[in-house]
């Protein structure tokens, strides 16, 4: 694999490649300013990631916090204990927290370093493919509330975002499809030759393949660098979600083995493109093709019928709904997308309806 190189630079560094202990001078010249530093793991990437992070020099005499893995984790409550735990290390404001891990750890990660004294640094060094293309970039952080998705959070951008794909070699077939989701939309809502890339592409090629990383933060970070607080543009990265995060919440709250987050997104994929062709004119052909490829990625999940109400309730206290209107991303065709779409309880019920009967 190939040297860590900077692919982006503004506002923040990301960098792609291998993480090697000659990398020491790059992150002693980031740790070295920070008067203490905190690991923030969970088991599993204190298993397979923390090794390789503390074979340089600058991390060694940081402290590790470990994280049981899991959505239950990122919870106000567990908030509370690590910053208890801050308090007693004596943390200060020019302290450092880095954030090694997937989606959870680095939305938690930032959520608690940024409402600890007004404001700790943070970096994200993201191990799972959906924290590399999507969760680790954009400076959004935040934990559940009350059975719902990132109900708190703030915006606040890293330092710095270290992408090691090597990390993703530890990951089981699953974990590694779930992040395709982001990726996926990604390509249906920017980046039409990335679609095209990545049906040519098994998941478990994507730690030789890096050029599909690269394009997928390329997507992220161009859309949030353009609106960094959600107030246009950026909108479009909540496609697939509105429906999704119900189903997630849904999950977490009923499901003695959750849903993945990718594999909701993966089922708020299809639902939206259904709304898509109904309201957008999205070509039925190109909704096929999206729907083949999904069925192909991921398995289903069974949504009865009278859960869509309950779903209906969650999908209404959605943060981006304005006016008890709700808000919709929608695809006008692959690679081209538009915000501020309303969608009526009668569509949206309808899509889900067809996403259950989807085989």
């Amino acid at each position: 694999m190939e040297r860590m190189i900077k692919i982006i630079e503004e506002p923040y560094p990301i960098y792609l490649g291998e993480i090697n202990v000659d990398d020491f001078e790059r992150f002693q010249q980031i740790i070295k300013a920070f008067s203490q530093v905190i690991i923030l793991t969970d088991e599993n990437t204190s298993r397979h990631c923390l090794p390789k992070l503390m074979k340089i020099t600058a991390f060694r005499s940081a402290k590790v916090v470990e994280l049981k893995s899991g959505e239950n984790s990122k919870s106000i409550h567990k908030a509370i204990e690590i910053w208890e735990m801050f308090t007693h290390l004596n943390l200060d404001r020019n302290s450092l927290i880095v954030n090694l891990g997937g989606g959870v750890i680095t939305d938690f990660g930032g959520f608690i370093a940024n409402l600890f004294k007004r404001g700790l640094h943070y970096i994200n060094i993201p191990t799972t493919l959906l924290s590399m293309v999507d969760a680790a970039i954009g400076g959004k952080t935040g934990v559940n509330f009350k059975g719902f998705k990132n109900q708190l959070g703030v915006f606040a951008d890293p330092e710095v975002i270290f992408i090691d794909p090597s990390f993703l070699e530890s990951l089981p077939k699953r974990e590694l499809i779930v992040g395709y989701a982001e990726i996926i939309k990604h390509a249906l809502i920017m980046d039409a030759a990335l679609w095209e890339l990545i049906i040519r592409t098994l998941p478990e090629k994507i730690i030789e393949n890096t050029e599909i990383i690269k394009r997928a933060v390329f997507v992220k970070s161009n859309i949030v660098n353009a609106d960094p607080y959600e107030k246009d543009i950026r909108k479009i990265l909540n496609f697939g979600h509105t429906i999704a995060h119900a189903i997630e919440s849904y999950s977490l709250s009923n499901d003695k083995s959750p849903i993945l987050h990718g594999e909701a997104v993966a089922i708020g994929i299809i639902c939206e493109t259904y709304i898509s062709v109904k309201m957008n004119g999205l070509n039925e052909i190109q909704a096929n093709s999206i729907y083949k490829y999904i069925r192909f990625l991921f398995i289903h999940y069974p949504i009865d019928s009278q859960i869509i109400p309950y779903l209906l309730d969650i999908i209404k206290q959605d943060k981006k709904n304005k006016n008890g209107r709700l808000n919709f991303t929608l695809l006008t065709e692959i690679g081209k997308s538009v915000i501020d779409i309303d969608c009526d309880d009668k569509l949206i019920t309808e899509s889900i309806e067809f996403y259950s009967k989807f085989r």
